[in-house]
């Protein structure tokens, strides 16, 4: 493992000096967490100004949106789709994202402006954040379970509120902000494939609650960096912890921070993010029920690069990996520290336009739950409070993705995709499985039957 990481240093440092060399415009903010994900020779139309009145659109305020719609299913006729978030329900019409934005960008000028996204929808539950839209730990004894749902799938999610002040140049951003790290996103118009990466799923939070300031010194360069209150966390407190004698055990300060480099011709995309603070692990008694809280550092880089090998087939690539310390984790690897979580993963993409109008694209994924404390089935019940759920996969999770982006009008996006997924665990006849249907194990505990699966599905995405 050592030596595979400082593999990945050494692509780090070789991506660093290549995005280096020639520098071009970074996209503002909102277009970075937005659009990110995307096929960057498939050209866009601009998200139509049907719900901007004038009295808005004079004072440089917009309203934009977009849904979602999608159907999919799994081969194991399991109801839900293993360890796929999105689209988690297998053969069920979902309406997985009405989404509002309302921006004011900031100018060229000294000025303020700000963002409010509301999401509605079954991807909704993915974008809560504890103390907003999602309740507090201590009320529930769970992480994530949801406040303003209107059924078990179905509920409004608030993922941005904030405001900006400064310039195009340099500003300031205080609120509640999507996370900077990763390479896909959540707004579905941001992505090219119907699902997410593990990475995306599994290791990188959502959003976070703090101040973010953010610089442009020269064309091409930006430097986002701030501090915030933790992961998915808008206003709940750090809970007593078993272990008080840790560093800050009561504090979930932490630090949030990106640098984005683009070259002249805009063929070539850099970003690193890095977030670390202290985070906590519900700690649970002899009975299963949460007797408290485990607090420990958690740090964690991601990083990724896009080049546009000619005009019309671009690569991009995504790497992370995470630390987390006193995760009271159940699985253990030799010479690793008591309690010490790990999760990495790579990931390898490639578009190919074919059209005006219709793209391909591939991806192959590895993500390593290197102590099972990360991936669970189905996670939907798992971070919401419900049952059943299983967990406790050590190993190694692979995925390869095939999809195409049809537009057949300017602002419709068609994107049907065929996905395989299977997990390797580090000691076969290992008590839980990732995929299939969920039953009672040998040991008493939720379980899979089967370790991989085929899935395939479709959505419709339209912006208005």
């Amino acid at each position: 493992m050592r030596a595979t990481r400082t593999g990945f240093g050494a692509v780090l440092v070789a991506l660093a000096g290549w995005a280096s060399a020639a520098r071009g415009e970074v996209p503002p903010l909102e277009d970075l967490f937005e659009l990110r994900a995307r096929d960057p020779d498939q050209v866009q139309a601009p998200p139509p100004a049907l719900l901007t009145p004038d009295c808005l659109a004079s004072r440089d305020i917009g309203i934009h949106g977009w849904a979602a719609l999608g159907l999919g299913g799994n081969s194991l006729g399991s109801p839900f789709n293993g360890p796929v978030v999105l689209d988690d329900r297998n053969g069920q019409l979902m309406l997985q994202q009405l989404y509002l934005t309302g921006l004011r960008p900031l100018g060229a000028e000294a000025g303020w402006g700000g963002r409010v996204d509301l999401l509605y929808g079954t991807d909704w539950w993915t974008a809560v954040s504890r103390g907003l839209d999602a309740f507090p730990f201590d009320r529930v004894d769970a992480i994530g379970v949801p406040r303003w749902q209107s059924s078990r799938y179905y509920g409004l999610a608030m993922p941005q509120a904030y405001i900006e002040l400064g310039h195009e140049e340099a500003s300031v951003l205080i609120g509640h902000f999507y996370t900077p790290l990763g390479y896909e996103v959540t707004p579905a118009i941001g992505n090219f494939f119907l699902t997410r990466n593990y990475t995306f799923e599994y290791g990188t939070p959502t959003t976070h609650t703090g101040v973010l300031g953010s610089w442009n010194p020269d064309a091409g360069i930006s430097i986002n960096a701030g501090i915030m209150n933790g992961w998915d966390n808008f206003s709940d407190g750090m809970p007593r912890a078993v272990n008080p004698g840790h560093p800050g055990a009561g504090s979930n300060l932490g630090f949030v921070g990106e640098a984005l480099l683009e070259s002249d011709d805009g063929g070539r995309q850099l970003g690193i993010a890095l977030t670390s603070g202290n985070e906590y692990t519900p700690v649970a008694d002899a009975s299963g029920d949460v007797s408290g809280v485990s607090v420990g550092n958690l740090t964690m880089y991601t990083v990724y690069a896009v080049v546009e090998i000619d005009e019309r087939l671009t690569c991009a690539v995504e790497n992370s990996c995470a630390w987390q310390f006193n995760a009271v984790g159940d699985y253990q690897n030799a010479g690793q520290l008591p309690g010490l979580a790990q999760w990495y993963g790579l990931t390898g993409y490639a578009y190919l336009t074919l059209t005006e109008t219709l793209s391909a694209g591939m991806r192959a994924e590895w993500f390593r739950d290197n102590n099972g404390t990360r991936v669970f089935y189905p996670i939907r019940n798992a971070l919401t409070g419900g049952a059943p759920a299983a967990g406790g996969f050590a190993g190694n999770f692979w995925a390869l993705t095939w999809g195409l982006n049809w537009f057949p009008r300017a602002n419709w996006m068609v994107r049907p995709e065929l996905r395989y997924d299977w997990y390797t665990p580090d000691a076969y006849g290992s008590p839980a499985l990732p995929f299939g249907r969920i039953s009672t194990g040998a040991d008493g505990q939720p379980t899979g039957d089967a370790y991989g699966q085929l899935y395939g599905g479709c959505d419709l995405v339209v912006r208005f």
